[in-house]
């Protein structure tokens, strides 16, 4: 049986830089008079977003978290002290169109197609809606399809839940990759967050550096390979 890899998708695969210029386009002299730069206020409305859809989804009360990254970006601005009243719906719409198609890592489609050329087969598993992940790779030119992505919405449940990665494991394994527990099951992601429950459920774990760029092992422990690109990660995984 083929080496099975599940790769994280939003941050991992794909990028957010056009969403933090259609930050900066709309609300860049804004957030300059409260010494706020665009990116900063981009990740602090992301993660806070990401603890919003895993929390509201512990409570039984699941959310997609396009919904919820839509209905908190006034929010965020506000935080940072950038009143509601100076961020218009016009500019929630303008970010949101953005996020909806995000641009792919440098080497990503190289990535997918090297490995599938040394025989993986290849996923994705991710916090994002089916049809909008779908054409993240659609639009990078990247064969993938809808039996090789797992969405939160299938299960109604969010990542990090070990649940997510106990039932992609068994999707890979009903597909005919790899034998339950036998480590030829892989999950690629940039967070570390989302490896720690990934190694629980059973995966070989990959770390990619450029989001977080610090694995924190005093608090995740340590991950099975490490990669700073697509690049690195492809020649690895092909040397196992």
């Amino acid at each position: 049986m083929p080496k099975s890899a599940c790769f994280d998708v939003l941050g991992t695969c794909f990028d957010f830089y056009t969403a933090i210029d259609a930050i900066s386009e709309r609300l860049g002299a804004k957030l300059k008079a409260v010494d706020v730069d665009p990116k900063s206020l981009f990740f602090s409305w992301f993660y806070a977003a990401q603890r919003d859809f895993t929390y509201t989804s512990m409570v039984g009360s699941y959310t997609p978290i396009a919904q919820i990254l839509k209905h908190t970006f006034k929010r965020a601005c506000q935080i940072v002290d950038l009143p509601a009243d100076q961020v218009s719906d016009e500019d929630v719409a303008a970010v949101m169109a953005q996020v909806t198609k995000l641009p792919a890592r440098p080497g990503l489609k190289k990535c997918y197609d090297g490995l599938r050329e040394a025989g993986w087969d290849v996923y994705g598993v991710t916090n994002g809606g089916k049809q909008s992940s779908l054409k993240y790779y659609e639009i990078a030119d990247i064969e993938l399809d809808a039996d090789h992505l797992l969405s939160c919405d299938d299960i109604q449940v969010a990542k990090p839940d070990v649940k997510v990665y106990e039932t992609a494991n068994q999707h890979i394994t009903s597909q005919g990759s790899g034998k339950e527990g036998d480590g030829e099951k892989w999950f690629v992601a940039a967070h570390a967050w989302d490896l720690i429950a990934a190694r629980k459920a059973g995966f070989k774990t990959a770390y990619l550096t450029f989001e977080e760029h610090d694995s924190c092992p005093d608090v995740f422990g340590e991950f099975d390979l490490y990669a700073d690109s697509m690049e690195e990660l492809l020649e690895k995984m092909k040397a196992l």
